[in-house]
């Protein structure tokens, strides 16, 4: 859009160098003015879109003979009118270039009749729809787009963490077995050597022998915990799978802006003003948030949304609320309910507390850490 501006403001300069009459080349340089003052949309687009009319209207009216220059110059200023991203601001863009159009065609003696503003007016409303809609369309496609990468996102999120969670049961399952097995030959081994040397002198080859069987036996013991407590640690970081924090409350504003580019209505109060926190409660807090907001995405997309992160001397507390929209039970869900399930173990894991339940039309997820002993 800005290079298809440059270049009719372009266009509109160089069909006026070679006019004899000044008033005419005067004009033309303020409707390429007004096509230039359109660059600005990007900020202010309803300020930029009634500058551009009102620099048209005024050249329209004080040197009405410029009415092809000016025609170009409405017809792309109610193109850009329509691609504001609110409705009422594009409305608003709409109604003022019809009464800048009404301004600098009517009584202008090169203006063939009320037929003529009729028709001219007609044909910029259809360029106006058509630019809307289109823009409309764009924004529409974006949400789609975003929306799809984000439950893709999050179902890989939820096959990992079902894989884990499979992981963590055959190894709770091992260490029933496998732990009772080996503490048997463990004790087992132990009363062996016993009764070696309560018989008298035990045979040296066979001492050695269950020695050796009893030291093997304590440090496979041994090394199968310290596994069991790192699957364990793993489970404990479903949803996001690492053990080493590499991310915080300090990226939740991005997070909120990916919400919003996935069409969600998301507003976030952020009050940190209690101590720094130790990296895993960081890490476990933004999991959370993360996590109720995908759900929102997945389940209530239309719901207006509230993101709260607050913190004091005494309490972290992150809450994510959806109301309008009431989303399903993220547990109720045909693709898993894995993601409450981590966000309630990353909360127990750091002494806090999760609650998600239906409230007030919508659906809450509440979370509070008592900082201090949780750091």
């Amino acid at each position: 859009m800005d290079i298809a501006l440059c270049a009719l403001a372009a266009a509109v300069l160089a069909t006026s160098l070679g006019d004899r009459v000044a008033n005419a080349r005067y004009g033309a340089t303020l409707m390429a003015v007004a096509l230039l003052v359109l660059l600005g949309r990007g900020r202010r687009p309803p300020l930029a879109s009634v500058i551009g009319f009102a620099i048209i209207a005024a050249g329209g009216r004080i040197m009405p003979q410029i009415t092809s220059v000016m025609f170009l110059a409405i017809l792309a200023s109610f193109a850009v009118a329509g691609i504001a991203v609110r409705r009422a601001a594009a409305v608003a863009g709409w109604v003022a270039g019809c009464v800048a159009l009404l301004i600098a065609m009517v009584g202008n003696p090169y203006v063939e009749g009320a037929g003529d503003v009729i028709l001219t007016l007609t044909f910029c409303t259809v360029i106006w729809a058509a630019s809307m809609a289109a823009a409309e369309w764009g924004r529409q496609a974006g949400r789609a787009h975003a929306r799809a990468e984000g439950i893709a996102s999050t179902r890989d999120r939820d096959v990992a963490a079902a894989t884990i969670h499979e992981r963590a049961r055959i190894a709770g399952e091992l260490h029933d077995v496998v732990s009772h097995g080996l503490s048997i030959v463990i004790l087992q081994t132990v009363a062996a050597r016993m009764s070696l040397r309560d018989d008298g002198d035990p045979v040296p080859e066979t001492d050695r022998r269950l020695s050796i069987v009893e030291n093997s036996a304590r440090d496979a013991l041994d090394d199968m915990r310290r596994l069991l407590d790192l699957l364990r640690a793993t489970d404990l970081s479903a949803a996001g799978g690492e053990l080493t924090p590499s991310v915080g409350l300090d990226q939740v504003p991005a997070l909120v802006e990916q919400g919003r580019l996935a069409g969600v209505r998301l507003d976030a109060t952020i009050d940190r003003s209690g101590p720094p926190l130790s990296p895993g409660l960081d890490a476990a807090a933004y999991r959370i948030v993360q996590e109720a907001i995908t759900n929102v995405i997945k389940h209530a997309p239309d719901a207006a949304t509230s993101l709260l992160v607050r913190s004091d001397t005494a309490l972290l507390e992150v809450a994510v609320e959806s109301v309008g929209a009431a989303p399903a039970h993220p547990a109720t869900q045909p693709d898993g309910g894995y993601g409450l399930i981590g966000m309630r173990q990353r909360a127990e894991l750091y002494g806090g507390r999760l609650d998600a339940g239906p409230c007030s039309g919508g659906f809450t997820v509440r979370a509070r850490f008592p900082l201090g002993r949780a750091q």
